[in-house]
């Protein structure tokens, strides 16, 4: 474990890669901060994942299930009963009425535990007022929570640089609300985390995502998973551990300048730290795609929707790096519904990434159980093709084109 302490807070780095090995990490981490969870064990405790979009976790996009379901047993083994997971992803999934929580399988990891979701761009909020006229409401759920865990992802950012804590606050914006961050990103970015501060930060490090990041780029094992208390040092030592220079990530730049970090803090943590894998930064954004983001030209988006939303000009906005996602409305429903002993071979990956636990003698076996959320994601990562589907992919079909050889290398 690597640690670094100092007067602003504390950060904590273990290593991690399979189930056991995070869960057993976050068992440890929530024992070494203990004395941070509330002492009522009715607290009512929000869990904001980052959930972007509908990629599935081991692209590198948003929270994998193996850290959700280790953060949720820990702490129901200390008795809390009142747990929620809550995010409202991007505004492209929330015009289009898409369920991540379902895409994803938060939503049969969370009643396999018993604990709450919410979807952030369909509740109520509170205003509050940031930069440039920026407005948002902030999701009531989080206003209201008596303990709030962030569980970001590490991964690049075409506009912010690196998206950890810090970014994933976004996501506490009501619906399209989002879009008055972009009225300017990093600054926002960095009020937003003063107006809201989470009692504890829980990062996903397994697999971080580089490149075309947050939406198209590329998975990486990075094997980590990160703990503090403050937002600020723990996205300063975040960039540290993938190489990323603190000067080209717009927020924290705002932090510094606010005083919540500074330079003899990053000369502490650049000589204490070591740099744990470099991640290959984002490309710089064309001139297109920073038109069809100018809040002067938001008439002109919101006129020509109709057109752009269509599958083929969509395809075309995108090889053309305009936009990263490209939605299809209908979810997939695809199952797991056995294994292919014969194809079967010595690996165990499957076991590795399930994250509920189940055994090699289990997977492809229990599938109507509730021990088997249907996450998929033993077939993902399963080189031999053992695992056996059924349904239609739809949705998903995309990503499978896009990632599926690219997980299994992981």
């Amino acid at each position: 474990m690597l640690s670094f302490r100092c007067d602003k807070g504390r950060v904590d780095v273990h290593e991690a890669w399979t189930t056991a090995e995070a869960k057993a990490t976050l068992e440890r981490m929530l024992a070494d901060w203990e004395h941070k969870l509330p002492q009522s064990r009715d607290a009512r405790v929000v869990i904001k994942p980052n959930l972007n979009n509908d990629l599935v976790a081991l692209s590198g996009n948003c929270v994998d299930l193996r850290v959700l379901a280790g953060i949720v047993e820990g702490l129901q083994r200390r008795g809390y009963r009142d747990i929620t997971i809550a995010d409202g992803s991007n505004v492209g999934v929330e015009r289009r009425d898409i369920s991540t929580f379902r895409r994803l399988r938060v939503q049969g990891l969370a009643g396999r535990y018993g604990v709450k979701t919410v979807d952030l761009n369909r509740d109520t909020g509170t205003v509050v007022v940031l930069h440039e006229g920026a407005h948002p409401q902030v999701a009531t759920t989080v206003m209201e929570a008596e303990f709030l865990i962030s569980v970001p992802k590490i991964k690049t950012h075409a506009e912010a640089g690196l998206s950890c804590a810090m970014k994933n606050w976004v996501g506490i914006a009501c619906g399209q609300d989002k879009r008055h961050m972009h009225f300017d990103l990093g600054r926002n970015i960095f009020a937003i985390n003063e107006v809201v501060v989470p009692d504890l930060v829980i990062v996903d490090g397994l697999v971080g995502m580089e490149g075309n990041g947050p939406g198209d780029g590329e998975p990486f094992r990075l094997g980590r998973l990160m703990v503090s208390d403050n937002a600020f040092l723990n996205d300063l030592v975040a960039c540290r551990l993938v190489d990323m220079p603190h000067a080209e990530v717009p927020y924290l730049v705002h932090a510094f300048a606010a005083g919540h970090l500074d330079a003899a803090l990053a000369g502490r943590v650049a000589s204490e730290l070591p740099v744990i894998r470099p991640i290959k930064k984002a490309p710089p954004r064309s001139r297109l795609a920073e038109l069809s983001e100018a809040r002067s030209l938001l008439w002109l988006k919101k006129a020509v929707r109709p057109i752009v939303s269509q599958p083929k000009v969509a395809e075309l906005a995108y090889k053309a790096k305009i936009i990263q996602d490209v939605y299809a409305l209908e979810d997939d429903t695809l199952r797991l519904v056995g294994r292919d002993k014969t194809r079967c071979g010595s690996c165990a990956r499957c076991v590795d990434f399930c994250p509920t636990g189940l055994g090699l003698d289990e997977i492809g076996v229990k599938t109507s159980s509730p021990e088997c959320v249907q996450c998929l994601y033993c077939w993902w990562v399963c080189p031999e093709g053992a695992l056996v589907l059924e349904g239609e992919a739809n949705a998903m079909q995309r990503q499978v084109d896009r990632y599926k050889s690219e997980v299994e290398r992981l």
